[in-house]
C-alpha cells in the first residue's frame, strides 16, 4: 500500500475473551482450513503500516482473503513535580481487535478495507478503505488512507512522540517507482481543516520521497501541506477552522542489518499557527532507537526521544524495552519510560516547573 502504511478495565482473561472470540469470528473453522495467503505472521512490527499489514492472510475464497491482530496493552504512569509538587498515579488497559479484507477483482486491481475496534469507543473505525491499481513500476489508491507525511518507526509498545503528526484522509495516492532502490508518493486528499477562505471544504496534498542506499542504508522525506489535518495530538483550536495553512515536513534516516536496527527521524510545523499560543504554536518532535536482535525470538530497544512547542509531550524521555516471540503468533513485549513534561507557570512571567513522568508498560499481540 502507499503512503505512510500506519500508538479499559477489568482483569486481563475478562477484558480480552470477547474480543478474541470476536477475532476468530472473521476466520471460522472453515475459512481456517485455506492455505494462508500471505507469507510468515508478524506478532512485531516497526511503523504503524506494518501493524495494518500483519497477521497471516487466510484465502476465503479465490478473490477474498482476510486476517486478524488482537492486542492487549496495559501501562501504568507516575507523575512528581510541577508547580505544587503534585504525585499521581494512573492506570490504563486498553483492547484492539484489528479486521482486513482484500478482495482481488483481477488483474492489477484490489481492494483493501481495514477495521478497527478499541475498548472504550462506541463503534469500530474503518482505518483504512482502498482501491489500488498497479503496474510495474506504479500504483494508484483510491479512498481513505494515510497520508505519506511521516514514518514513525518504533519497537516499543508506546508509539513514539511524533506520531502527532499522523494522518488519515480520504484522497488519490500515486506511487512511482523511480528505480530499484528509490519511490516517491504524490497524494492529494481532502482537508479535516478548513483554512479561512477555502469554504466548506479544502483540498490538500503531501508527498513522500524513499530511498535505499545500499550496506543497510535508507532515507526519506516528506512534505504535507497541512499539518492541521493530522489526527491527533495538536489542540482543537487547530482542528476545523485555521486562519491559513501550516505546512509540515519529515525525515528519517535508517540504518538496519540482521543484529541491529538504528533509526533516527524527526517531524514539524515548518511555520506556528496563528490559533495558538507562542509556547505551543510550532510543534515538532524527534525520535531516535537502537534495536538488538539477541537471536529471532529476543530483541532490546533503547529509545531517547524530544518535543518542542508540543503541549503535554514530553519535552525530553528515554526508555528500553524488550520482547519475546514465543511462538509465530505470539508477541510480548514490555516498556519502561522517564521523561519530563513542561508544567503550567503558576503565575504569569514565570517559569513553569517541568513535571517528572515515568512509565511501564505490557503488550500482547496475537496474529491467529
Amino acid at each position: 500500500m502507499l503512503g505512510a502504511w500506519k500508538p479499559a478495565a477489568g482483569s486481563f482473561a475478562g477484558g480480552i475473551a470477547p474480543v478474541w472470540l470476536a477475532g476468530l469470528a472473521l476466520l471460522s473453522p472453515g475459512s481456517r482450513a485455506g492455505v494462508p495467503a500471505g507469507g510468515s505472521p508478524s506478532p512485531t512490527y516497526t511503523t504503524p503500516a506494518e501493524r495494518r499489514e500483519a497477521g497471516t492472510s487466510y484465502r476465503l475464497t479465490d478473490w477474498l482473503a482476510a486476517s486478524a491482530l488482537l492486542e492487549r496493552e496495559r501501562q501504568r504512569r507516575w507523575t512528581r513535580g510541577g508547580s505544587d509538587e503534585e504525585r499521581t498515579s494512573t492506570e490504563e488497559q486498553t483492547t484492539t481487535v484489528q479486521w482486513s479484507l482484500l478482495a482481488f477483482a483481477g488483474g492489477p486491481v484490489e481492494a483493501e478495507w481495514v477495521l478497527e475496534y478499541e475498548t472504550g469507543t462506541d463503534k469500530p473505525t474503518v482505518d483504512e478503505a482502498v482501491v489500488n491499481v498497479a503496474d510495474e513500476d506504479w500504483e494508484i489508491a483510491f479512498g481513505r488512507q494515510y497520508t505519506p507525511l511521516g514514518q514513525y518507526f518504533s519497537h516499543f509498545p508506546t508509539g513514539p512522540v511524533l506520531e502527532f503528526g499522523e494522518t488519515r484522509a480520504e484522497g488519490v495516492a500515486l506511487g512511482w517507482a523511480l528505480s530499484d532502490q528509490a519511490e516517491l508518493t504524490l497524494m492529494c486528499h481532502a482537508g479535516r481543516a478548513r483554512p479561512a477562505g477555502d469554504g466548506r471544504w479544502s483540498l490538500d496534498w503531501a508527498a513522500g520521497l524513499e530511498a535505499e542506499l545500499g550496506r543497510g542504508w535508507s532515507f526519506g522525506t516528506s512534505y504535507q501541506s497541512d499539518l492541521a489535518d493530522a489526527l491527533d495530538g495538536l489542540p482543537d483550536e487547530v482542528r476545523r477552522r485555521t486562519q491559513r495553512r501550516v505546512p509540515a515536513a519529515a525525515a528519517f534516516v535508517r540504518w538496519r542489518n540482521p543484529r541491529f536496527d538504528a533509526s533516527a527521524e524527526w517531524l514539524g510545523a515548518m511555520r506556528p499557527f496563528a490559533e495558538l499560543a507562542p509556547a505551543v504554536d510550532r510543534p515538532s518532535a524527534w525520535n531516535l532507537e537502537l534495536a538488538h536482535f539477541v537471536d529471532r525470538r529476543f530483541f532490546w530497544t533503547v529509545r531517547i526521544e524530544g518535543s518542542h512547542d508540543l503541549a503535554d509531550a514530553p519535552r525530553r524521555r528515554w526508555g528500553v524495552s524488550a520482547s519475546w516471540l514465543p511462538t509465530r503468533w505470539l508477541g510480548i513485549s514490555v516498556e519502561f519510560l522517564q521523561g519530563r513534561i513542561r508544567g503550567d507557570a503558576p503565575d504569569a512571567g514565570e517559569s513553569a516547573a517541568d513535571a517528572r513522568v515515568r512509565q511501564i508498560g505490557i503488550r500482547l499481540s496475537l496474529t491467529p
